[in-house]
């Protein structure tokens, strides 16, 4: 919902005001009951979930803007420096000049960037850094890959096996470019909370079997009736507003006109199961005809109750898993098997790709200068120096 939609009742009138309008209250002579305080509670939850939906998509497109501006090119020109420094470096490898612990983190460092050009690119695709793969590693890039992607799928799937999910990992390949790698992952969350449902549902129709006698029945029977009841309660409420808002029974063309709008979003709600904006819609037409809620009873209450905790479980399962819906996939890096982050801090992202790269080119200019080797213990002590063992670079 806009923040600056307005109702067809009450003119102005902003999102935010119209939850406040939802909300029900009691006074002195009657408070409010147990249901119309849960109602009031749910509207609230899915109003802030919707708010924090809108929040967060407004900062990820404004990250996917800044990164189509500012960071594509950087990245870029970043992989392509790097594989430079990788070559630059490389041939030192052999250097009996350095000491054998100098070049023992001269390869921990040249192994260090082409995982950093393999997070970016994905495959491998310069025969050189292959070939530079296998004399670090002592095996094959493809054969590392499988045999880095069946361990970390073996790990996953003995994880799942232990939670009683059978999911499948075979999507999962050791070519993947990173966007595939994104997508992948955003299928399998959907695959977990799936099957998790599923299973809940399966345990709960176990547990119904075992103790299915007549209360259970009767609960059951309730339980269908409710389902039924609201299925008809939404769609009276359609019904009964279409009603009131159709444009085709107003005579004034602006009012025509704004029921026009109205009645589309009636019936994208209607259609959505949105019982959130049909309910304000109702609200608000019973106030406006009849100015109280009277003729929200408790029965209405316990099925609107039950539509908007539904809702409000939608909404979470939607802001989690937004950051990586396919438009998001440029602001993904990967970070190890099974694990990402994303690039929401662009002009900072912007500063470090543009200091990695100078720190690279000044490196390349002195290690093919007459002093190379002297600048190259400079570099890998550097590197030595860090506790992490973290490339300076």
């Amino acid at each position: 919902m806009e923040n600056t939609q307005t109702s067809f009742f009450e003119d102005g009138v902003s999102t935010r005001e119209q939850t406040a309008n939802l909300i029900l209250r009691g006074n002195g002579r009657r408070p409010l009951t147990k249901s119309q305080k849960t109602f009031n509670r749910l509207v609230r939850r899915v109003e802030s979930l919707r708010s924090t939906i809108e929040d967060q998509v407004r900062q990820l497109d404004e990250a996917l803007a800044y990164y189509g501006r500012h960071l594509h090119a950087r990245l870029l020109q970043e992989t392509d420096v790097r594989k430079e420094f990788v070559r630059t470096l490389a041939p030192f490898l052999e250097d009996r000049r350095l000491k054998w612990k100098d070049r023992d983190a001269l390869r921990q460092m040249l192994g260090e960037h082409l995982d950093r050009i393999i997070g970016h690119e994905g495959p491998l695709n310069d025969d050189d850094l292959r070939v530079l793969f296998q004399n670090l590693h002592r095996i094959s890039f493809d054969q590392a890959m499988r045999e880095n992607m069946e361990a970390s799928r073996s790990m996953m799937e003995d994880m799942f096996d232990d939670l009683g999910l059978d999911i499948d990992l075979s999507n999962f390949q050791p070519d993947m470019t990173p966007e595939a790698f994104a997508a992948a992952t955003a299928e399998l969350d959907e695959k977990i909370r799936l099957q998790a449902e599923q299973e809940a549902e399966a345990e709960a129709a176990r547990q119904r079997r075992r103790a299915r006698g007549p209360a259970q029945l009767e609960k059951e029977r309730r339980m269908r009736e409710a389902e039924e009841l609201r299925k008809k309660s939404i769609a009276a409420v359609y019904k009964q507003l279409a009603k009131v808002l159709h444009p085709d029974l107003e005579p004034d063309a602006a009012q025509r006109e704004r029921k026009l709008v109205l009645m589309q979003e009636l019936t994208a709600a209607y259609r959505n199961n949105d019982l959130h904006t049909l309910l304000r819609l109702e609200l608000e037409w019973i106030r406006r005809e009849e100015g109280n809620l009277e003729r929200l009873t408790q029965e209405k209450l316990s099925i609107y109750n039950q539509v908007l905790r539904e809702q409000a479980l939608d909404l979470e399962h939607e802001l989690e898993n937004l950051p990586y819906l396919p438009r998001y996939r440029p602001l993904v890096v990967i970070d190890g098997p099974f694990q990402m982050r994303l690039r929401t801090d662009g002009p900072n992202e912007a500063r470090e790709i543009d200091a990695s790269i100078a720190t690279m080119n000044a490196a390349i200019f002195q290690l093919r200068s007459d002093n190379a080797i002297r600048h190259l213990r400079n570099i890998v002590r550097e590197y030595r120096r860090m506790d992490d063992f973290t490339c300076p670079f």
